[in-house]
């Protein structure tokens, strides 16, 4: 009867969770998705750091330096690329970019390599140095955001707004391959995205994230970056820190290429974890708890059908009954969160249609492979990033490897 009422609590207690969050992401997506932003537009300083040809590399940089983003008929942003040295493959294509690119006005910073912060950080804090004096706004991108002529305009544009310290887009992974291992990562990834529009949790992401310049002063972010080995989490928890919120934009949701293998992508998941367990370890503790109770729950649910299979037991079978109808219940969650996501990324649908079935199948991967992937993050501090390693002793120690 134990293993009735346990299962039968988790289930319950999952659904109950999820529908909280879904029905807290669904208001704010359909609220935000009938905002118009008024402008005025301020200066905007964008910046982005960069490290070999992602997939799409030219095409996306040229998306963004087309932004239609103007004052007085004129482009109001600069854009300011940065890399460790003039041997990075992206270095001759940035150069071409900078010096054709008309009326927006770019440059391309050396920031040579550095031994105690993350190279991204490294790049990203010598652009700033470059930025020009009539900038009152921050954006840092990354080169894999394929961002659509009114990005820039709706990553900023609450900025205005009281309480609101920081605007956010976010990642939205695309298996295109539609293996395991990418599907487990988009399926991770979307969970997340949940928690963007939690007050308590929410958090700014590295690829598409807006401040204004006096705020990035303020919350002392460039001294919070001199060691540090992430760039948003110590943004959010800085911002947070003055009593400010983080505000999700789905408009500047951005299609991402998913595909990768299976190393790759444990090496992306156990990269996320470890970063949000030293710069925001209350949202990590909160990944921890859910993992624990799934992990909990799927051994109950193998035990439970064990029982079942061996004892022929009505209460095994109850039980296991209960547990597996968690299954069914995300299923019905994903389903509408593909309609949800289809509404923002309209000019994706086809895309985002076609891999319904492949999630609904990955549902059971899911569950035996991402509550390990999370505990995992307990037992170690150390992540690989772009071919470095790097120990993450402390939010303000970074040690490359």
């Amino acid at each position: 009867m134990s293993l009735v009422i346990l299962l039968g609590l988790i289930t319950l207690a999952v659904v109950v969770f999820q529908t909280v969050s879904f029905r807290r992401l669904c208001a704010h997506v359909e609220r935000e998705l009938s905002f118009v932003p008024a402008g005025p537009n301020p200066q905007v300083a964008v910046i982005l750091p960069c490290k070999g040809l992602d997939p799409g590399f030219e095409d996306n940089v040229v998306r963004l330096m087309q932004q239609d983003y103007q004052a007085d008929g004129k482009p109001a942003f600069e854009v300011i690329f940065a890399v460790a040295g003039a041997d990075d493959p992206a270095y001759p294509v940035l150069s071409r970019i900078v010096e054709e690119s008309g009326n927006v006005r770019a440059q391309l910073v050396v920031a040579g390599k550095s031994e105690k912060r993350a190279q991204k950080i490294n790049n990203q804090l010598a652009a700033l140095e470059k930025v020009s004096d009539d900038a009152s706004v921050l954006v840092f991108v990354d080169s894999d955001v394929i961002a659509r002529p009114d990005f820039l305009t709706y990553l900023v544009a609450r900025l205005g707004e009281s309480g609101i310290g920081a605007t956010t887009g976010y990642r939205f992974y695309v298996p295109y391959k539609g293996d395991g291992a990418s599907l487990i990562r988009s399926l991770w990834n979307r969970m997340s995205a949940w928690e963007l529009v939690n007050p308590s949790y929410s958090f700014a992401w590295g690829g598409a994230m807006a401040i204004k310049r006096d705020t990035f002063a303020e919350a002392g972010i460039a001294k919070a970056w001199d060691r540090s080995a992430d760039d948003d989490l110590a943004l959010t928890t800085a911002v947070k820190a003055l009593g400010l919120k983080v505000h999700f934009q789905p408009q500047c949701l951005v299609a991402s290429h998913g595909d990768g293998t299976l190393p790759e992508i444990i090496e992306w998941t156990n990269r996320q974890l470890i970063l949000t367990k030293v710069y925001y370890p209350k949202l990590w503790r909160r990944a921890i708890a859910r993992a624990t109770v799934m992990a909990v729950w799927l051994i109950a649910v193998v035990f439970a059908g064990a029982k079942a299979a061996s004892s022929g037991s009505l209460v095994d079978q109850a039980a296991l009954s209960l547990g597996l109808c968690l299954l069914p219940a995300e299923l019905w969650f994903i389903v509408r969160a593909q309609s949800l996501w289809s509404k923002v990324l309209a000019d994706r649908q086809d895309e985002i249609a076609g891999s319904l079935w492949r999630f609904c199948l990955a549902i059971p991967l899911a569950h035996l492979a991402l509550p390990w992937m999370t505990l995992y993050s307990i037992v170690t501090n150390r992540i690989q990033w772009r071919g470095v390693t790097y120990e993450l002793r402390s939010p303000t120690e970074t040690v490359v490897v």
